[in-house]
């Protein structure tokens, strides 16, 4: 459970009542959604991939009290999170583990990624000690020679190649009788348009990750008689399901759950940028539920914008960046399109749930 003290720290008084309102909705909102309808806690694990948006950046992507509480809430009710866009400043996710999520969960985090297109971010996955542990392996993945993505601007004669823009992140966990080898990306994203050398890039990204992840599976299978089981997920910038960026990810033989693949996961609604996909190699697996978790719909709501503006703010919004006076409804779409992302994120959080417990499986066996 998370630590709810912190919310002593809110002022003013009328705001801590509205925040611990909005928990006690939150909470209830994740148990009817994620733990209502859930395996036991001893047969099943509880994912999920977050792009937390700048998160630790500072600045105007300095998370409030109240929305730490809220983010860490949303992620105790998961027994494994993937966090993109942590950035070089670890403070914010450490606030988190100490301040609101407590010793009963740990992180792995990379360092922060070099180059104007890694955006100094870094990738972390955050676990509950008592349901996943981490098997010692861990890697940022390095494609070999001959296999690097061609950049932008290069020509067709004398193309250029690079690594990953932001490398992806591999670390084998087990839960129950569950082994599995996650890897979690954030995607490079370069211009949307789909004639753009940069979608090209994109596309390519996507499809030599899950190529790399296939070819080592294979050559496990091969090499050692058994292969391990992986999740690809993260932040992929994909535009659609039926979309070239899908298709480089499905073409690996990865595959991608139907309530995952069919709901968008940005805010707006209309791209399908983060994704959770299966290359499985233990048949005894099984998926059991999954989805996508609008937290939106609980916390700074729509509805919610006029509580901030005349009890929380103060003066310290009225201005735009040109330090032009915001009337009353630039203020409330402020909030709305920009205030509440940078306090949560501009993703929504997508998860599974897993079957673990493969005893009766494995019974079975012995009696045949």
């Amino acid at each position: 459970m998370t630590n709810v003290k912190p919310i002593q720290d809110i002022e003013p008084a009328v705001h801590r009542r509205f925040v611990a309102e909005a928990l006690l909705r939150l909470k209830a909102r994740l148990k009817s959604e994620i733990i209502e309808g859930a395996e036991a806690e001893t047969q099943s694990l509880r994912f999920a991939t977050w792009n937390l948006m700048h998160f630790g950046n500072g600045g105007a992507y300095t998370r409030e009290t109240e929305s730490m509480m809220y983010i860490a809430e949303i992620i105790d009710h998961f027994d494994l999170v993937a966090i993109q866009e942590v950035n070089d400043n670890l403070d914010a996710l450490d606030a988190l583990m100490r301040d609101h999520l407590g010793g009963a969960w740990d992180y792995i985090v990379t360092d922060t990624t070099e180059g104007g297109p890694g955006n100094s971010e870094r990738l972390a996955f955050a676990y509950r000690k008592s349901k996943v542990w981490f098997r010692r392996e861990a890697g940022e993945i390095v494609l070999p020679k001959g296999q690097e993505i061609a950049i932008p601007g290069s020509s067709e004669t004398q193309k250029d190649h690079v690594q990953f823009a932001r490398t992806p992140f591999a670390v084998a966990f087990q839960s129950g009788w569950f082994r599995f080898k996650l890897c979690t990306v954030h995607i490079f994203y370069g211009n949307a348009s789909d004639t753009s050398a940069e979608m090209a890039q994109r596309r390519d990204e996507i499809r030599e990750i899950a190529s790399f992840l296939k070819a080592r599976q294979v050559r496990e299978q091969e090499a050692h008689g058994k292969a391990a089981n992986y999740i690809l997920l993260g932040d992929f910038n994909i535009v659609s399901p039926e979309h070239k960026t899908m298709e480089a990810l499905e073409s690996a033989g990865f595959i991608v759950p139907a309530p995952i693949k069919e709901l968008p996961s940005n805010l707006t609604g209309n791209k399908h940028y983060d994704q959770i996909a299966f290359r499985l190699a233990d048949d005894r697996f099984r998926l059991l539920r999954s989805g996508v978790f609008d937290m939106f719909d609980v916390v700074y709501r729509d509805a919610d914008a006029e509580h901030y503006l005349d009890d929380v703010w103060g003066t310290q919004f009225d201005r735009n960046s040109d330090g032009d006076l915001r009337d009353r409804d630039q203020k409330i779409n402020y909030f709305k399109r920009y205030y509440r992302k940078h306090q949560m994120s501009d993703h929504k959080l997508l998860w599974c749930e897993v079957r673990t417990d493969f005893s009766p499986d494995y019974l079975q066996a012995v009696l045949d």
